[in-house]
């Protein structure tokens, strides 16, 4: 949950008044000449650190990255008198947050980095101050805007984490999974194609080297390293990229030792092995696509009641072991036997579809959309109160009723649904909730339809009745 700014403006307002005017400007004062000293400290520190190369480089710290932490430094310790440089230095902050979450920078890294600032100025202080009061007032108080500084940095990276993943989902779904499937059977042809003309080169002596010293720039290495990354899980992803960069090295061998006959059986035996287990894995993944399509609606994309009962049992789960209550908010398009009527199948099909995509990109990347069947929808909702549950369940009411939906002759038309919604009550059967949140979407047909409807509970639910009876 986020903190508003207005909320750290009154932090920072409360940190800058004017019985610490004096401290902040002295702490200001101490920091300021070893500010750069304290950047230094920082990027030393870090550019020993194998993983942090990915971000960060000599070159960068020296050019740019050294003076904008410095900068920072002084900046974060300046006293701040007036609302409009509290406000000012809010927005600072968040827009560097802004910048960490679009590199991707691993929030450990920034609270590391935040632990050696602190660490270097907590030791500058009391090497400068004698008066042990005034020493750990201002201790405390420089912790106290840094800490703030870290958390409104926190704000938009965590934020725009969540937007991204949202993104990332959403765009995964525009790639039809028997595209993707097409995508591997073709790529493993063009490979085998490309692995038996090299050998038949070889064979009738007319290798030549600029024609086959690019598999990385071939079909296959451009979709591993500019498309696999978005549709293939971590290890299928990283197993392909391994892989390729075997080929490219036993290519790399074939090519320098091509003189040498044995050497040239060798590497042409490794290279071989290599695309062999890049088929492998290639197969692999295309059936798995074709398994786990057979979980999806064909018409929304969307899961179908195949993993139902797999997501409610892990919600029902998590509820009962760690207390974090699921909520359903399912949905049902009014008078949708009149659009299949009035307009035909094919435009009914396109309002589902439609549906489909708005339940998708309101919901959290964490939430779950099926389709029941006909016209029905289920969205699964981890990790919230029946509060938030109704309010997201009116959000999706109001975001369907003020669409326009396009029907095949781009004729627009407006749909409605009627929602129930239902909060999981304590019990371990998840048809139970399920059974209250159908109970709730008729209980809104029954109140004039286009309304959302919160599933009744029992007066003594099952938590209850297990607490009664110890």
């Amino acid at each position: 949950m986020s903190i508003s700014n207005q909320h750290y403006h009154l932090l920072l307002s409360k940190i800058h008044c004017k019985n610490n005017q004096d401290l902040i400007i002295k702490i200001s004062e101490i920091i300021k000449p070893h500010s750069e000293s304290i950047a230094t400290h920082f990027y030393n520190t870090m550019l020993g650190n194998a993983k942090a190369n990915y971000f960060i480089n000599h070159d960068t710290v020296k050019q740019r990255l050294h003076k904008s932490l410095t900068t920072w430094i002084n900046r974060s310790l300046t006293y701040k008198n007036t609302d409009e440089m509290i406000a000012d230095y809010i927005s600072y902050q968040l827009q560097i947050g802004h910048i960490h979450g679009r590199i991707d920078l691993p929030v450990s890294f920034v609270n590391y980095g935040m632990y050696l600032i602190k660490e270097k100025i907590s030791l500058i202080l009391k090497e400068s101050l004698s008066d042990f009061d005034e020493m750990a007032a201002s201790l405390i108080i420089t912790n106290q805007i840094l800490d703030i500084g870290l958390a409104l940095m926190n704000e938009t990276y965590q934020g725009d984490l969540v937007f991204n993943e949202k993104e990332t989902q959403a765009f995964k779904l525009q790639f039809s999974s028997r595209n993707l499937a097409f995508d591997c059977e073709r790529l493993r042809t063009s490979l085998a194609n490309w692995m038996r003309e090299l050998l038949l080169a070889i064979q009738q002596e007319k290798f030549c080297i600029s024609n086959n010293a690019t598999i990385r720039h071939s079909d296959f290495g451009l979709w591993v390293v500019h498309k696999s990354k978005l549709f293939l899980s971590n290890t299928e992803y990283e197993s392909l990229s391994k892989l390729l960069n075997c080929m490219d090295d036993a290519m790399i061998a074939l090519i320098e030792d091509f003189g040498d006959l044995e050497k040239r059986k060798a590497n042409l035996t490794s290279l071989n092995v290599f695309v062999s287990k890049t088929l492998w894995i290639l197969n692999d993944i295309t059936k798995a696509i074709i398994d786990k399509d057979n979980g999806r609606d064909p018409l929304t994309r969307l899961f179908n009641r195949r993993y139902l009962d797999t997501v409610l049992r892990h919600e029902t789960e998590c509820s009962l072991q760690k207390n974090l209550i699921y909520g359903l908010i399912m949905l049902d398009i009014d008078f949708f036997k009149n659009i299949n009527d009035s307009f035909g199948h094919d435009n009914g099909d396109a309002v589902l579809a439609q549906l489909a995509d708005i339940l998708i990109h309101e919901v959290r990347a964490g939430d779950f959309v099926f389709r029941l069947g006909g016209e029905e929808f289920l969205v699964v909702l981890s990790d919230i109160n029946e509060r938030i549950l109704e309010k997201t369940g009116n959000k999706l009411r109001l975001e369907v009723e003020n669409t326009k939906f396009i029907l095949k002759n781009q004729e627009e038309i407006s749909v409605t649904v009627s929602v129930g919604v239902a909060i999981h009550d304590g019990h371990p059967d998840f048809n139970r909730t399920l059974k209250h949140a159908d109970e709730a979407v008729y209980a809104a047909k029954a109140n004039g339809r286009n309304c959302v409807v919160v599933a009744k509970l029992p007066a003594t639910t099952y938590a209850e009745l297990a607490e009664l009876s110890k």
